[in-house]
């Protein structure tokens, strides 16, 4: 699938010092309009490589919204600056998880510098249904590394 219908592109970033083993990051649709997701990563945002060590990371679609640290809209990295204020909402670190629904696993090594890029085909952008209780996240099950790590999403909002 590829974003065809009209849609204004959203970069949701967030620095977490000492990440946990909850969900890290994630974005959840607007009550009618509805995300497709185009790219997720995770980066070092420190100048010193932690500890070498191997971690999961988890990548899926929320069923129902958990308790975040909420990002303010306004601070999205709009695709055109001329775009109006994202519909949907972002949170990081959260202290009550939502419910998980589908989701997939990669591994990454934090002695890298790059550490983790999801960055789909066209075929294979996610989509997250319209509806305040739909999200997608980036969720480490068990805790990396202690270090600072930039987490990212971009969205297309569409509608």
């Amino acid at each position: 699938m590829s974003v065809l219908a009209p849609s204004n592109p959203y970069t949701v970033s967030t620095v977490i010092t000492n990440p946990g083993a909850v969900t890290n990051l994630v974005v959840h649709a607007a009550a009618t309009k509805p995300l497709v997701i185009v790219r997720a990563k995770i980066t070092l945002s420190q100048a010193t490589i932690p500890t070498a060590a191997n971690a999961r990371v988890r990548l899926g679609l929320k069923t129902a919204a958990g308790t975040y640290t909420a990002i303010t809209q306004t601070t999205f990295v709009k695709g055109n600056p001329s775009d109006p204020t994202a519909s949907f909402t972002a949170g990081f670190t959260a202290s009550a998880e939502g419910t998980d629904g589908n989701f997939y696993e990669e591994g990454w090594g934090s002695a890298t510098g790059w550490i983790y890029d999801w960055n789909p085909t066209p075929e294979e952008y996610i989509l997250v249904p319209a509806g305040v209780a739909n999200g997608f996240f980036i969720k480490h099950n068990v805790a990396p590394p202690a270090g600072a790590y930039a987490f990212t999403i971009v969205a297309h909002e569409i509608g």
